[in-house]
């Protein structure tokens, strides 16, 4: 099998970097959704608002990480672009899914929230200040 991806036109590129992309963010939107059903139970739990405690900033950042990962991971999992299979998207959308993961985890590491414990962010434990769950609402 010759490698594509390697002799790509510009137009070319946008079309693999943006399924990758909307792949990744696909497999970013799974993770919103779980964190955004363990954000609801932990609002009902305490008697607050769901509104309170979802920050819908952290969701937008959150999908477009996931777009990222999954553009970057097209590039290595995309080797003809005429004949992408159901694995391939389903690869791409999990890479978006554990690459949104690792590179949150990671910055919260490295920039990390004043006050909070060490790691709180990276575990998705949320915030005291805005409830627990509060984080949860982006995976």
């Amino acid at each position: 099998m010759t490698d594509v991806v390697s002799a790509l036109d510009a137009y070319e590129w946008l079309q693999l970097l943006g399924l990758g992309g909307l792949a990744g963010a696909l497999g970013q939107g799974v993770r919103t959704v779980v964190g955004l059903k363990k954000a609801q139970d932990a609002a009902s739990a305490e008697g607050v608002s769901v509104g309170d405690v979802i920050a819908v900033h952290r969701i937008v950042v959150s999908l477009l990480i996931g777009f990222i990962a999954g553009a970057l991971a097209a590039i290595g999992i995309f080797h003809d672009l005429a004949n992408i299979g159901a694995q391939q998207i389903l690869a791409v959308a999990t890479a978006g899914y554990a690459g949104a993961d690792f590179i949150e985890g990671f910055a919260s590491r490295v920039s990390g929230s004043p006050g909070a414990p060490a790691g709180q962010e990276a575990v998705g434990t949320g915030s005291a200040s805005r409830g627990a769950g509060a984080d949860d609402a982006v995976g």
